[in-house]
């Protein structure tokens, strides 16, 4: 049997912008249903060290995010603030002072996510929103009685849901090993998940399938540098294994040269290294950087630990030496050609013939190798992961998205990991970005439902199919 039912909303994704969006919508009076892939509701949002920050103003985007859609940067910049005071408000702990430099340039707020994301959930429930885990969604076609029409499966059987708003926050598309041999074939096919395994692409394929277009590079990626090889990498050793202090050492490849320029950061040199054949790399750092940004907390609240050591009791391959010398000598041993790392270490900043893409990167500087001045020195073999994929979806600073022609597709919004172009191979924070968008899907999808009448005329349906040819 088929269930058959009608609800204002629906929101796809369970993680922080699913959540944001689905209790806002039903806050404001919308009829609201969430849909989750996994067993759980809190996606990789709640797997993260709970820092809600982004650029603190265009200029600071625009330098570290040349290419990023400044439309979209100036809502994220403009909401932050009021979405900040909305956490706040809800009595979860926010920490009372900013932490400035994140990820180099950013300044951010730690607070508590997970039981943030419980207050989400118990708001949308309060407001008789319904949250659903373990669904599968087959297809999103156009209805006769309201404006879409969404296909599930789950272990209760087939369900239609019919629809006049549908928010896409299914977290990206770095779960899928098909979507990314299509959108990222630079990218190692056996790169480390960093994130829960349920983004699956679910969101940009039902998109693209009502005609949505894309945005931002497609092969850029969030993720951090971790051991190679990494014993049990599972979600509460993810922020423990990642190596964030790698500006402040040099990447060397197999070939005994570096790959791009350290300085920028570690989520940069994580994407750089997933281009490099067989995306394996030694971080070269002294004992100024392992005592000081080795052992440093990365967030507020996060604690301190020391990386190097931590690495090396989960098997990571590595080696120490008093002399850079001798240290290359122990990492020839372990497969890097020694004689190359010699001439590299003296000054030779050719990038690695490994490399399969290199214009996109900074070329490596001599003054990055004056950081290796201090003894011993130290070298860990590091890999890349992905977190969540940074292009995707095409949207409007409303969240509405958009098709090849620019026009919006009624009803269809994006928020989150889902939506392509704010981060573009720089970064510029994935909770806040998400918490925004979140909110501003949710209020703009429960505005749109206020206006709609529950039952669309032919004249109206053949309107809203004229809009959007293109599915």
């Amino acid at each position: 049997m088929t269930e058959m039912s009608s609800v204002d909303v629906v929101v796809i994704g369970g993680g922080l912008a699913g959540l944001r969006a689905a209790s806002v919508a039903a806050e404001e009076g919308a009829s609201v249903t969430l849909l989750e892939n996994q067993d759980r509701l809190g996606g990789s949002s709640e797997l993260s060290a709970g820092m809600y920050w982004t650029a603190p103003d265009l200029a600071s985007y625009r330098r570290r995010i040349p290419h990023g859609d400044v439309r979209l940067a100036k809502r994220m910049i403009a909401d932050y603030e009021p979405g900040l005071a909305a956490i706040r408000a809800t009595g979860v702990h926010v920490d009372a002072g900013a932490t400035n430099g994140v990820m180099g340039f950013g300044r951010g707020y730690s607070f508590d996510i997970k039981t943030y994301l419980k207050v989400l959930e118990e708001r949308l429930r309060a407001s008789r929103g319904e949250a659903h885990t373990g669904i599968r969604i087959q297809s999103v076609t156009w209805s006769g009685t309201r404006r879409f029409r969404i296909s599930t499966d789950s272990a209760d059987g087939h369900r239609e849901i019919n629809t006049d708003a549908i928010v896409l926050a299914t977290g990206g598309f770095q779960g899928s090993t098909a979507h990314r041999a299509i959108h990222m074939p630079a990218v190692g096919a056996d790169i480390l998940l960093r994130s829960n395994p349920g983004s699956q692409g679910d969101g940009l394929g039902l998109a693209v399938s009502l005609g949505a277009a894309l945005a931002g590079d497609m092969g850029t990626f969030y993720g951090h540098l971790v051991p190679h090889p990494v014993a049990d990498f599972t979600p509460d050793r993810f922020m423990l294994y990642s190596q964030y202090y790698s500006n402040h050492g040099i990447l060397v490849a197999a070939d005994g040269r570096r790959i791009s320029e350290e300085s920028r950061g570690d989520e940069i040199l994580n994407q750089d290294l997933a281009e490099v054949d067989g995306m394996k790399a030694f971080l070269i750092f002294d004992e100024s950087v392992r005592s000081t940004d080795g052992v440093s907390e990365p967030f507020a609240n996060f604690g301190r630990m020391d990386r190097f050591t931590f690495a090396v009791e989960g098997g990571a391959r590595h080696a120490k030496a008093q002399t850079l010398d001798e240290l290359a000598q122990q990492l020839g041993d372990l497969g890097v050609d020694g004689r190359q790392l010699r001439k590299t270490l003296a000054g030779d900043i050719q990038v690695s013939s490994l490399a399969r893409r290199v214009s996109r990167g900074e070329p490596p500087s001599v003054q990055q190798l004056a950081k290796l001045r201090k003894p011993p020195f130290y070298a860990l073999e590091v890999q890349p992961t992905i977190t969540f994929t940074l292009g995707g979806i095409a949207i409007d600073d409303s969240t509405s998205v958009l098709n090849s022609a620019g026009e919006r597709i009624t009803g269809l919004y994006a928020a989150g990991a889902d939506l392509g172009g704010f981060s573009n191979y720089g970064y510029a924070g994935g909770l806040a970005p998400a918490h925004i968008t979140g909110n501003i899907a949710g209020s703009g999808a429960a505005r749109l439902v206020a206006d709609t009448p529950h039952s669309l005329s032919q004249e109206q349906m053949a309107t809203a199919m004229e809009g959007n040819t293109s599915c």
